[in-house]
């Protein structure tokens, strides 16, 4: 019995680590994208084909009414602040091509207050699809959702507003103590020793329950396709406490991404859907037990319809340009010695 134990463990410790994929998507602007019919169709394989799929729910999905108070009708009018809702339908499009994870840390899960908070997070659980920066208190806003590789590891999910000021910040309601809201981290765009000691913390309870931490961080300036110094330096803190990957939103755009210290750094990941319509990427990252392996792109366009694939040509242009933010991030900012 014992030596059959033993034979066990050891063929345990002998197996090659578990080869598995996380496909991440950017922004899921789903307001006025119709709901008659599944806007992922044309990427489904590549979806519920990873192990883990990801991407940022940045429009609530609610019937309900009732702007939120926060964004006031002149910085609406002038456009310095949108509220935005999208068909709850769009709930069952998610589940159904195999998104299993969505972050909620943004500047519009709030957009219908509480209620329409609460419609969306019932419409998550009831199909599966687990979440996290939002929640019915600052613990449950802050908590990581953990999603399970069959035979791999645990993956432990941060969703974060890290907008610069406490104000623009305040816009967006973050959770309370005792009410409902986002996650955010409040660092005022400065890393110093308090901030650095907040990501540690959080990184080190992921890890009591997690093999791997991803960060989803939503920063940075809208339709622009260099990071800001704050991206670079929160990105890299992040990771230098223990993070495994930093996935960006919020510019809209696509931004460079980079490998720092063997973990990669996506700065923006644009818009994976949007009723204006555009150009995006869709990326495979591949990973060999906790260890990432390599990063691949899939070129896509969005509209009002959804999703389409590009043709060889278009898709062999699109990854070239894609890779040419790459560039451009290393040239902007080289990794320190």
């Amino acid at each position: 019995m014992i030596a059959g134990l033993l034979l066990a463990a050891a063929i345990a410790q002998t197996q090659p680590p578990k080869t598995w994929t996380l496909l991440a998507g950017g922004d899921l602007m789903l307001n006025a994208v119709s709901a008659k019919k599944n806007p992922f169709e044309a990427v489904r394989n590549a979806i519920s084909g990873a192990d883990i799929a990801y991407a940022n729910l940045e429009i609530p999905l609610t019937s309900k009414s009732g702007a939120t108070p926060r964004k006031s009708l002149a910085d609406r009018k002038a456009k310095r602040q949108f509220v935005l809702k999208a068909d709850p339908a769009h709930a069952a499009h998610l589940a159904d091509v195999g998104f299993d994870v969505v972050s909620l840390g943004n500047n519009h899960a709030m957009d219908y207050g509480a209620a329409g908070l609460a419609e969306m997070l019932g419409l998550l659980d009831g199909l599966g699809i687990v979440y996290s920066g939002a929640g019915n208190n600052w613990a449950e806003a802050m908590r990581p959702a953990i999603v399970s590789v069959p035979g791999g590891p645990k993956v432990a999910f941060y969703s974060m507003l890290a907008f610069k000021t406490r104000s623009a910040l305040r816009t967006c309601w973050p959770a309370t103590t005792t009410g409902p809201g986002i996650g955010v981290l409040a660092f005022d765009a400065t890393i110093n020793d308090s901030s650095k000691a907040t990501l540690r913390s959080l990184v080190t309870k992921a890890k009591r329950q997690a093999d791997l931490v991803v960060f989803a961080l939503h920063w940075g300036t809208e339709r622009r396709t260099v990071p800001d110094p704050y991206q670079i330096a929160l990105g890299r803190a992040t990771v230098d406490a223990g993070a495994d990957l930093v996935l960006g939103a919020h510019p809209h755009v696509l931004q460079g991404s980079e490998v720092y210290k063997e973990r990669p750094i996506l700065y923006s990941m644009g818009n994976l859907i949007s009723p204006l319509g555009g150009e995006t990427a869709l990326y495979k990252l591949s990973y060999e037990g906790t260890r990432f392996k390599k990063l691949e792109v899939l070129p896509v366009r969005y509209g009002s319809s959804g999703l389409a694939t590009l043709n060889e040509k278009q898709a062999a242009s699109a990854i070239k340009r894609v890779f040419g933010l790459d560039a451009s991030l290393a040239r902007a900012y080289p990794m320190p010695k």
